[in-house]
């Protein structure tokens, strides 16, 4: 058993507070001549000696509450409710030379010990040992979270799993929005600090790629020039979506016009917004997250276009250079999810909710005794 918050632990010794209390309440007090002591009876006279049992009991049941709580917030994990509280790990390394070089150790021990090792490819390719030779179809951001699933179904959903990636860190991951896991997981990643990376950019109509050149100018061409390393993937493709609700209506939609006239990227126009429609870009008065600023000196000088060209490609990241993501940006894109088959999806909560229904009857006990008694 372990605890999310061990520290709630100390909070057991505010159980002293009670049994403090109890023996304060116990404390012989001083006598007070009183007039009408004579007509008292000699049995109403007699001190009551020990101590009584329903005060005891009481005392017992408000120092078992104190104890509860502190439990509650500790929140405790019953790792030995499961027959097999040994972690069963499942690696998935990218087919990269760079990757294999660095995590040699890990994988080898990994395929001694008998453990699930897998290429990440389209395709469920086993790890059996590590040679210079990868799967043909190597596995794009877009498709790993299909690939998890995949995995995940051929295993057996009462087992525990912890999942192992091997893999490069670049801005290509962010292409998602979030990766989620089945079970608990742990990434091993490698910067490519020799390599160049490859471009974002964008599919337009007729399947021509837009794209920011070596020169840095935004460019649109039916074929990659082969001087140029781009993603194997576009980071969008077809129409953009666009939400216009400013007065400046015409304005933007000339400048919209020339971009597609220039680089033949299509904009869906919209001047009313549609629910659960996504919009890449956003013009309007209303203070949102993803709107467009416009100035005034933009629409005077007719820099319009100019200015949303720039915004097109910072707002796809197709100039950015391709450097390597955070670890606190990499534990962010990967997220436990605990599916509806797993052993102990619920397991905790579960947990949570009879101590709190147990600590809800305790109190009702306290009070009862409390109220029965007059203590």
């Amino acid at each position: 058993m372990s605890f999310l918050n061990p520290l709630m632990l100390w909070s057991t010794l505010a159980v002293g507070i009670p049994i403090f209390l109890h023996f304060w309440h116990q404390k012989k007090g001083k006598l007070l001549p009183w007039a009408a002591t004579q007509w008292l009876t000699e049995k109403d006279l007699q001190p009551s000696k020990g101590v009584r049992l329903y005060n005891i009991l009481l005392l017992i049941v408000r120092c078992l509450l104190i104890i509860l709580l502190a439990f509650i917030l500790a929140k405790p994990l019953f790792k030995g409710l499961s027959r097999n509280d040994e972690l069963k790990k499942i690696h998935l390394v990218q087919p990269n030379a760079l990757v294999t070089d660095n995590f040699r150790f890990e994988i080898d021990e990994a395929l001694k010990k008998g453990e699930q090792v897998y290429w990440m490819s389209d395709r469920i390719t086993p790890l059996t040992a590590l040679t210079n030779e990868f799967p043909a179809e190597s596995l794009h951001p877009l498709a790993l979270q299909t690939f998890i699933n995949q995995i995940n179904a051929i295993n057996q959903p009462s087992d525990q799993w912890q999942y192992e990636f091997y893999l490069v860190n670049n801005q290509s991951l962010t292409q998602i929005s979030a990766i989620f896991v089945p079970h608990s997981f742990s990434i091993h990643a490698v910067v490519d600090t020799l390599q160049k990376q490859p471009k974002n950019y964008l599919e337009v109509y007729n399947k021509k790629k837009v794209f920011v050149n070596k020169a840095h100018q935004l460019t649109v061409v039916a074929e990659f020039p082969p001087n140029e390393k781009l993603e194997e993937q576009p980071i969008h493709r077809g129409a953009i979506n666009v939400l216009i609700e400013k007065k400046e209506k015409k304005s933007i939609k000339a400048a919209l016009v020339a971009l597609t006239e220039v680089y033949q990227i299509e904009f869906l126009i919209d001047e009313q917004s549609i629910p659960q429609k996504k919009y890449e870009w956003v013009f309007t008065d209303k203070e949102i997250d993803n709107k467009v600023e416009i100035s005034d000196k933009l629409l005077q000088n007719g820099q319009l276009p100019e200015y949303l060209g720039e915004l097109l490609v910072s707002h796809f990241q197709l100039d950015s250079e391709q450097k390597p993501l955070s670890q606190q940006q990499l534990q962010a894109l990967f997220k436990t999810d605990n599916l509806p088959n797993s052993h102990n999806r619920n397991q905790g909560a579960n947990i949570s909710k009879v101590l709190l229904f147990l600590f809800v009857m305790m109190v009702g006990i306290e009070r009862w005794l409390a109220f029965q008694k007059n203590a």
